[in-house]
């Protein structure tokens, strides 16, 4: 990959939320969609582009999937907004994958400046907030 300098989602320390599995996900998530604004940016063909994005939806789905058993696990009170929440990002990433490969639109950057800005908040504002909830039911 490439620099700091061009990673669109630069990782730090403000994006940890303490939860072990949740930490080491999201940094890869946030590494997959650095992988594909490089791609984009380099002019990569369609089908280098489309693997990255396939990626990105495969572990993001794995992710979900995991935080989601935690969440009802532990008896989290918001884990079926969490879960609509996760839905409708699913949706939308399954959406541009889809248009990538029918040629009905390209994928650009600003694509991918909303997926950056997607796990950011979905970071710092929804799964911050659940985290002392699981830290408090013995989630490491």
């Amino acid at each position: 990959m490439g620099t700091v300098q061009e990673q669109l989602f630069t990782w730090s320390a403000r994006y940890q939320v303490g939860i072990d599995f949740a930490d080491v996900q999201h940094q890869q998530l946030a590494d997959i969609i650095n992988r594909l604004h490089q791609a984009l940016r380099e002019g990569k063909e369609k089908t280098v582009v489309g693997r990255t994005l396939d990626e990105l939806i495969r572990c993001s789905k794995a992710h979900f999937a995991a935080e989601e058993k935690v969440l009802e696990s532990c008896g989290y009170p918001e884990a079926n907004a969490h879960h609509s929440e996760h839905e409708c990002l699913v949706y939308s990433i399954l959406k541009l994958y889809q248009d990538l490969m029918r040629d009905d639109a390209s994928l650009t950057t600003h694509s991918v400046d909303f997926l950056k800005d997607w796990l950011g908040q979905e970071i710092l504002n929804v799964d911050m907030k659940c985290a002392p909830f699981l830290k408090g039911h013995g989630v490491p």
